[in-house]
């Protein structure tokens, strides 16, 4: 059995303050495995420990206690640091370089080999739709195709592992679809992916396990697929509810989760399931769809974040 992609065992972080002699835990006993070739989404709210746990796995930080390997490795050692491209949130350089000189730049500190480096710079400056702005300088370019050149030179040396950092922040729609797409198509090549998100409806449509964490300890690992299958939710497609049809089902309890193309969704449980359909088939409606409705990540995130 091959060794893990990332590895965290009973990781713990604090910070200590030498002039009020105060100490601040970010990361409680923190114990996580990203396998090989996984999309893993690590959400939270703000504060919870995410950005620390991070520059603990590049080895910008050390842990207080507990071990961490990428790829059986230990973090910020050259061979680890080689094997990982990584994105920051808020992703910053030299202004007065051009996007193509700036490649140059990340490209030899990543060891990439110079033998075919101009011709990957622009191609990974072409996957992230940049290819027309390739010299011009960074300074002139706008907060989305910034971060579009963060993404870009994470990728550029070929790494086995993409840790990005709020990856969408700053992009318009058509940006957070390209991000998905070149999620798929490296973790298609085999490379294993540990971002960071607020953003769950990315996280839903490119991630295939999710790790959430809340104050600095883990509340939830588990397979998106795993929890889907779980839900005891389900949805019912119906045409032609009006307003008073829908207070007659919301007195009854059973509430409209979203109306699109003229149909509202209504959520029931297996156990209502059948109570539902009864009182749908007493009102001037046609019944659609009647489908398991998967378990909101959104409702998940609020309960194990203690939003709910």
């Amino acid at each position: 059995m091959s060794e893990a992609a990332i590895r965290l065992a009973n990781v713990s972080k604090v910070f200590r303050s030498r002039l009020r002699r105060q100490e601040v835990q970010a990361v409680y006993h923190l114990d996580l495995v990203v396998e090989r070739g996984s999309v893993v989404a690590f959400v939270g709210p703000n504060g919870a420990g995410k950005t620390t746990t991070i520059y603990m796995l590049l080895g910008l930080l050390k842990p207080s206690s507990g071990t961490i390997s990428i790829f059986g490795e230990a973090p910020g050692s050259t061979s680890a640091r080689r094997r990982i491209g990584f994105m920051s949130e808020i992703f910053y350089t030299y202004p007065f370089l051009t996007a193509r000189r700036a490649m140059r730049f990340y490209g030899r500190l990543s060891g990439a080999p110079a033998k075919g480096l101009e011709h990957e710079i622009a191609r990974q400056l072409g996957r992230l739709g940049l290819a027309a702005a390739i010299d011009r300088k960074v300074g002139t370019f706008s907060k989305g195709m910034t971060q579009r050149l963060g993404l870009a030179q994470a990728l550029l040396h070929g790494p086995d592992a993409l840790v990005l950092d709020e990856p969408t922040t700053g992009l318009d729609p058509e940006g957070r679809r390209l991000v998905a797409e070149i999620i798929a198509e490296e973790q298609a090549r085999g490379t294993t992916v540990f971002l960071s998100s607020h953003i769950l409806s990315d996280v839903e449509r490119s991630c295939d396990h999710v790790a959430m964490i809340r104050q600095g300890e883990l509340v939830l690992s588990r397979g998106l697929a795993d929890l889907a299958a779980e839900s005891d939710d389900w949805e019912v497609e119906v045409v032609g509810l009006d307003e008073a049809g829908k207070a007659i089902l919301a007195e009854a309890g059973f509430a409209a989760l979203r109306e699109a193309n003229g149909r509202t969704y209504l959520g029931c449980t297996s156990a209502t399931k059948n109570d539902l359909l009864r009182r749908l088939i007493d009102l001037p409606v046609e019944i659609g769809a009647v489908r398991p409705a998967g378990l909101s990540l959104e409702d998940l995130y609020m309960k194990h974040s203690g939003q709910a």
